[in-house]
């Protein structure tokens, strides 16, 4: 029975440091991107105050998202150091709870952040953050008033003897329809060498279960006029995931959604690979909180009244930080195709949760 209470009253304590570290994360969060979207934004777009704190509003959900880690991190060092501080620790270890115990109930905190991070709040955030590049856009072209039209949504499909380059002025989600496309056949021939072998243009294209229905096509072979053909269908591999998504950043897909996205990327020759590495990094987003949580508790066990204890707490801290600064950096690999997505999602998580656990077993067993 005490052994449950203790375990209520650590997992409550660093549950109540972790929504203090978040609040005080947050609000400077929306504090900087603010200025930072009223200073961007207004250069390219007529916006005012409200308008900026609704976008600020919008991304803040996936700035959370990619910051858990430092709530986490913050949170549990100032429950520990407080618990530390007041001695409390003292007396649970001196009641016989070990360290492992300790570690028990405020691992599980960083674990189910994790799992509900990737769950619930990815999908908020995937929401929000579509919205707020539907908005920012919205704005943009607002302000760009009359300006000639550019291809904003790029495709690449693979054909059996080549490939097939899409470019469109706009995308219409809701109706599965392209603006003003061009689809350009490639051939890539015997030596490899792409050679265009046509091009399709029209006024609009919509996507169909296998094909694009083009209305008021025209088509050209290479140095030939163009030649109207009216209302046609071309087949395609394309689904609506990935061609609706692909306008979208990583950020903005679900969680949920993202094996769909990937597949259907894959089975229409799109590269899947931003998707992979944010699927893998939010898969490994428990045990990301979890190294975290166990570096800040490892950093403030040590006792009050030896000394020490605030260095150990902010080497904790910057060890944190490094262990954000790696993940980061195996991440950049993986976007550039250094590294596979599952190598560069789980690598820093995984040494990291390692050490800690190393660290903490040479100095609780020896």
């Amino acid at each position: 029975m005490i052994s449950t209470r203790m375990s209520r009253y650590i997992f409550w304590q660093t549950l109540i440091g972790v929504i203090g570290a978040a609040c005080v994360i947050i609000a400077v969060i929306v504090l900087i991107d603010f200025v930072e979207t009223s200073r961007d934004i207004s250069r390219r777009a007529d916006v005012g105050a409200l308008q900026a704190l609704e976008l600020t509003l919008l991304k803040t959900p996936l700035l959370v998202q990619d910051t858990l880690a430092f709530i986490v991190l913050f949170g549990v060092l100032f429950t520990f150091f407080r618990l530390n501080r007041r001695s409390e620790l003292i007396v649970m270890r001196a009641s016989g709870y070990s360290a492992w115990r300790i570690l028990a109930p405020a691992g599980v905190l960083p674990l189910l952040a994790g799992v509900l991070g990737a769950a619930v709040l990815n999908p908020l955030s995937a929401a929000a953050n579509a919205r707020f590049e539907t908005l920012r856009d919205a704005y943009v072209d607002a302000r760009a008033g009359q300006a000639a039209p550019e291809a904003r949504v790029w495709l690449r499909e693979a054909t059996p003897g080549g490939f097939i380059v899409i470019g469109a002025v706009d995308i219409d989600p809701d109706a599965s329809t392209l603006r003003a496309p061009v689809f350009r056949y490639y051939d890539e021939g015997g030596e490899g060498i792409p050679r265009l072998e046509r091009t399709v243009m029209a006024d609009s294209a919509e996507l169909r279960s296998g094909f694009w229905i083009l209305s008021g096509a025209l088509e050209a072979q290479p140095g030939d006029p163009l030649e109207a053909i009216g209302d046609v269908s071309l087949p395609t591999r394309v689904g609506g995931q990935a061609l609706f998504e692909r306008v979208r950043s990583p950020g903005g897909v679900s969680f949920w959604r993202l094996p769909s996205v990937i597949d259907s990327a894959r089975d229409a020759g799109l590269s899947s690979r931003p998707y992979e590495l944010r699927w893998q990094s939010l898969l490994a987003q428990p045990l990301l909180l979890f190294a975290a949580a166990l570096l800040a508790i490892t950093a403030t066990l040590r006792l009050h009244r030896l000394g020490g204890a605030a260095g150990f707490a902010a080497a904790g801290a910057g060890v944190g930080f490094l262990l954000y600064f790696f993940q980061e950096l195996l991440l950049g690999l993986g976007s550039a195709g250094t590294l596979d997505p599952i190598t560069a999602s789980w690598t820093a998580p995984a040494l990291f949760t390692l050490a800690g656990l190393f660290f903490l077993a040479a100095t609780e067993d020896g």
